[in-house]
This record gives structure tokens, C-alpha cells and sequence, in this order.
């Protein structure tokens, strides 16, 4: 979800900002667009891949169409790349950006609940109820050179449904070579992502709402990984985004 556009806030401003922050090799996204009227048609994951100086880029779509209105699933395992002709369509799901040279993609679809929920919506001034529909998730890993292999996911918000989905994850991901950094905005409050998955919480706190946050939605976890090898560090808001970025410095 983003922050109303009346807030003068940018993906090249987001992004310098967090530069500023951090001087990030590898941005995992979620919620992105790509041939969207509504962000002036652009490929979002290619602009920020653009902006951070970036050679390797990757977009999932989880769906065609634009959320909230008409749309369609994706059952196959699509993957956008630098290297691909992109459709004028317009899409929506999951990206990846990388400095560092990308052996090879890697996608999982993870479904959607059949039923929607009621949702406390916050905003700056009040929060709304109001009726949400789920929408197709997956998870996107890009097997990085390095030898690490980072991977990205917007899990469903209805209990039950989303941690099905971390756990289908878990037991996929060691299919695939690498130390295992698992990303994304999770719906799971305070830590139960980390319990439910066995991992470890590299970047802990609060990210939900970013003007206010209270509730920790996103995670960054590792089983290969020890919390006292990486930095962590919540990102101030950017006025683009509801979430809160989250990074780690592996040191």
C-alpha cells in the first residue's frame, strides 16, 4: 500500500534516501508495480534498479490486471528479468535488485485465501475499516554468485493462510544452493514469522504503519545466518511506502 501522492514522495527520493542510509547490494520489494496507470506506467523494479546503479533485476508478477479491480492470476512461474521482453500489460506482485551478478531466478506460487477479511486500515489522521479480497502471493529468490541466495515474498493477511504459505517457503528454499536469506512483508505480527519458520529474526521492530510504527509485519530471516554477523537497521519513513524498510549489513 502507498502513502497518497500528495505526499511529494518519489522512488528516486525513497531510494536516495535509504542510499543514504545504507549503501544496499541487493533491494527485495514487494507490492510493486509495472504498466500501471495509476504509477505513470513505469517498470518500478528496472527504475530502481536504474537508480542504485543495479545490473541485475528480477519482477514476479502475481497478478495481470491492476489489485482491487480487474485482474487475473499468474499460475505459471513468470519471472521478468533485465534480459526480457516485457508485455504491455499491466501487472503487480514481487521484485528483486542486485548488484551483485545473479546465477539464476528462482519462483514459487503460494495460492491465496478463498475468503477476503475486514481490515483496519491506518492513515496519518484515522484508520477504516474496510473489506479486503486476497490476491495471488509467491515467493522470488535470486541465487546470487556470492553464494547467498535471497529471496522475497508478500504473504497472504488472513491468519492461518499465511503461515501455510512461510512454511510451504521453508521447505522449498533448501532446493536451492546457497546461505538462505528469507524477505518480505510476512501479515505475521512480533516474531511469529521467526517461530513458525524456525529461522532467525536478523532485523527485529516495529515497521507497520511507517509514520507511527507499532506492529512488526516484515521480516528478514536466516537459518544460515547468525544475528551477531549482520547489522540491522529500520529505515526512517520515507512518505512513499506504509511499511518501513529494513536492512541488514552483513559483517
Amino acid at each position: 500500500m502507498a502513502i497518497p501522492p500528495n505526499s511529494g514522495a518519489t522512488l528516486q527520493s525513497a531510494v536516495s534516501q535509504m542510499l543514504q542510509e545504507v549503501n544496499s547490494d541487493v533491494i527485495t520489494l514487494q507490492e510493486v508495480d509495472l504498466n500501471q496507470e495509476r504509477s505513470s506506467g513505469v517498470n518500478q523494479v528496472s527504475h530502481i534498479a536504474k537508480l542504485l546503479g543495479a545490473n541485475y533485476w528480477a519482477f514476479a508478477p502475481s497478478l495481470i490486471g491492476t489489485p482491487g479491480e480487474k485482474w487475473s492470476a499468474v499460475d505459471s512461474n513468470l519471472i521478468y528479468t533485465q534480459d526480457s521482453l516485457i508485455p504491455n500489460q499491466a501487472m503487480y506482485g514481487i521484485g528483486i535488485v542486485s548488484k551483485v551478478k545473479v546465477k539464476s531466478w528462482h519462483r514459487i506460487n503460494l495460492g491465496r485465501s478463498a475468503i477476503g477479511m475486514p481490515l483496519l486500515v491506518p492513515g496519518e489522521k484515522r484508520a477504516q475499516f474496510i473489506y479486503v479480497s486476497d490476491e495471488p502471493r509467491s515467493a522470488l529468490v535470486a541465487e546470487l554468485e556470492n553464494g547467498l541466495s535471497i529471496s522475497t515474498t508478500h504473504l497472504s493477511f488472513v491468519p492461518g493462510k499465511n503461515v501455510a504459505q512461510l512454511r510451504k517457503i521453508i521447505k522449498w528454499l533448501p532446493s536451492i544452493a546457497g546461505k538462505h536469506i528469507l524477505t518480505g512483508d510476512f501479515n505475521l505480527p512480533w516474531g511469529v514469522a521467526a517461530k513458525f519458520s524456525g529461522w532467525r529474526d536478523l532485523a527485529p521492530g516495529a515497521t507497520y504503519p511507517s509514520w507511527k510504527p507499532n506492529i512488526e509485519f516484515d521480516y528478514i530471516l536466516s537459518k544460515d545466518i547468525d544475528a551477531d554477523q549482520v547489522k540491522p537497521l529500520i529505515h526512517e519513513h520515507n512518505g512513499l511506502s506504509d511499511h518501513r524498510a529494513l536492512s541488514i549489513t552483513i559483517t
